[in-house]
């Protein structure tokens, strides 16, 4: 399962929902603000996405494939 970190009025975010779509990818979609703050339901996904999402600069979208 693929799992993309997105914002709102994100072009690049909207970009690869547009590809996945097209290309038939099934992915889940997560809002971006679930990584600002450690929280009690944050999963071992949301910990990955974080490394991932400071590898890239903190840019987003972050893709995560579990």
């Amino acid at each position: 399962m693929k799992y993309i970190y997105t914002a709102p009025d994100c072009p690049k975010c909207e970009t690869l929902k547009e590809s996945y779509k097209t290309q038939s990818i099934e992915y889940v979609e997560r809002d971006a603000d679930r990584l600002k703050n450690p929280a009690h339901d944050r999963d071992s996904i949301d910990v990955e996405a974080f490394v991932q999402l400071s590898m890239q600069n903190m840019i987003l979208p972050v893709e995560i494939n579990n």
